[in-house]
């Protein structure tokens, strides 16, 4: 696949190839999302190609399973085919369309969001090389419903502006234009009352501000002549379950952009279920979701900024979707405590001091998540093997020698024959960038590292390919090989023996 030329942000790279079979199978295949309308193809025969070789309907679940290799293989490869065929040939005409509508500046973390004519909202990332980080149509938290074009867009456009920021006083007067235009005529059908819902729901949060309460008036007096019926398809189709079970799959993910996504999904979930559904619907739903977002990842830490926004801006503290941003709050203050150095941070509670302890490499556990699985098979599984025969021994005694520390363990292993173009790398808590040490994996020795007293483990990275690998560090060979699509890179954490 080739990139594509932002005027101002310059190239930007499709999606990696490590992230395309999660990003095909959840939105690309998403029946609701509609992208038959952007690329006209046939996306039902490839989706249902996929499932066939999955062994599960796309309907039945958003996120792939686990799979054995040669099945997951064969799935990674239709996914993969998939998205250069049809997906990314959508999401980048319709990124590089004159009209689309990019942030101006980017956030904290170095990203970009657009919003496109036909209502794709996508996520860049710029850090040395621009890449999609994610493209998706938003839609509505209701299932079972079908959305028009029209109703798309304009769900996508309030979307867009809860996810780039708004003050306050932009938010009062979009609240206040929603409620206008969804109180124009009574609802009918479950679709329509939604708008009206949702206007009113915010509407509540916001009467505080004049222009609100004015239009909220209007509003409510259409919303007490909707048919009861009306509300009870609304209120069946609200998505409580889906919602958590995206939330629980979202925290999974090496990047963030998929828990922003369903806590803005939550939101207007709960939003809308304020006015149509019951509190004590709505208090379980919390319940649930506090004991997942409990465990948001300490490299989150910028939700806080997000979370305490959103509360602020909806202001009553009784009301649940404040709940639900208090709740990102509290456990994104705890991701930022851990992140400070132990001096300058108050002293940790049990769990802080639990997860506090998450090994040095689960930054390049996420790195390496993005990257491709192309390289030859002969090279795939020349890593594997390779990877299979390191392991954890006690030092062996040397005479005459001062000896290894007490408690020491030797990380030991050779590559396995026929050798590609690699370089190895070991990742501790003393090393946390990266120690190169490939120099030490030789066929004539089998001493890669010293695991000390006192250290937990060690993460073992090796990056292969039928061609040279450049020089340089953990970081410079992993952005390389996430340019390439003939490496294979694998990793394997070492502890010793309890």
């Amino acid at each position: 696949m080739s990139s594509w030329k932002h005027p101002t942000i310059g190239p930007i790279e499709p999606l990696p190839r490590g992230m395309r079979p999660a990003k095909v199978w959840k939105h690309f295949y998403d029946r609701s999302q509609h992208w038959e309308r952007l690329c006209g193809r046939d996306i039902a025969s490839m989706r249902h190609e996929t499932e066939t070789v999955v062994g599960i309907q796309r309907d039945d679940r958003e996120t792939l399973p686990p799979m054995n290799r040669e099945r997951r293989d064969r799935a990674h490869d239709l996914l993969g085919r998939h998205h250069d065929a049809a997906y990314a040939p959508a999401y980048q005409a319709e990124m590089s369309s004159p009209d689309a509508l990019w942030t101006p500046t980017q956030d904290a973390q170095h990203r970009h969001r657009v919003l496109t004519p036909n209502a794709v909202f996508a996520v860049v990332q710029v850090d040395g090389w621009n890449w999609v980080v994610t493209a998706f149509r938003p839609l509505p938290p209701i299932r079972g419903l079908d959305w028009d074009e029209v109703n798309i867009r304009r769900y996508a456009a309030g979307y867009f502006q809860r996810e780039t920021g708004m003050h306050v006083d932009n938010l009062a007067r979009t609240t206040a234009e929603n409620l206008q235009r969804a109180s124009t005529m009574v609802p009918l059908s479950a679709q329509e009352l939604w708008w009206l819902a949702s206007a009113v729901g915010y509407g509540r949060l916001l009467a505080h501000h004049s222009e609100v309460a004015n239009a909220l008036a209007a509003a409510e007096t259409v919303l007490g002549e909707v048919l009861n019926e009306v509300v009870a398809d609304l209120t069946r189709a609200l998505n409580w379950d889906g919602c958590l079970r995206r939330l629980a799959g979202a925290l999974k993910d090496s990047r963030s952009e998929e828990t922003e996504a369903v806590l803005a999904y939550a939101e207007e979930l709960l939003v809308a279920a304020s006015v149509v559904a019951t509190e004590t619907r709505a208090d379980a739903f919390c319940a649930e979701a506090e004991a997942l977002i409990a465990w948001l990842p300490a490299e989150w830490s910028h939700l806080l900024d997000r979370a305490a926004s959103r509360r602020e801006a909806l202001g009553s503290p009784d009301h649940p979707v404040c709940r639900l941003w208090s709740a990102v709050e509290d456990a994104a203050t705890g991701a930022a405590m851990r992140e400070l150095p132990p001096a300058t941070r108050p002293v940790a509670r049990l769990a802080d001091a639990v997860l506090a302890a998450r090994p040095p490499w689960r930054r390049w556990d996420a790195r390496v998540a993005l990257l491709a699985l192309g390289a030859s098979a002969a090279v795939a599984e020349w890593v594997r093997r390779s990877l299979d025969g390191i392991h954890v021994a006690r030092p062996v005694p040397v005479m005459g020698a001062a000896g290894t520390p007490p408690g020491s363990w030797d990380v030991l292993g050779r590559p396995a024959p026929e050798a590609p173009c690699f370089k190895m790398f070991v990742v501790d808590e003393a090393n946390p960038e990266g120690h190169d040490v490939t120099e030490h994996f030789d066929p004539a020795g089998d001493k890669l590292w010293l695991i000390e007293p006192g250290d937990e483990a060690a993460l073992i990275v090796l990056v292969a390919s039928s061609a040279p690998i450049g020089d340089g560090d953990l970081e410079s060979v992993l952005t390389e090989a996430g340019r390439r699509d003939d490496v294979f890179v694998g990793t394997k954490e070492l502890s010793p023996p309890r």
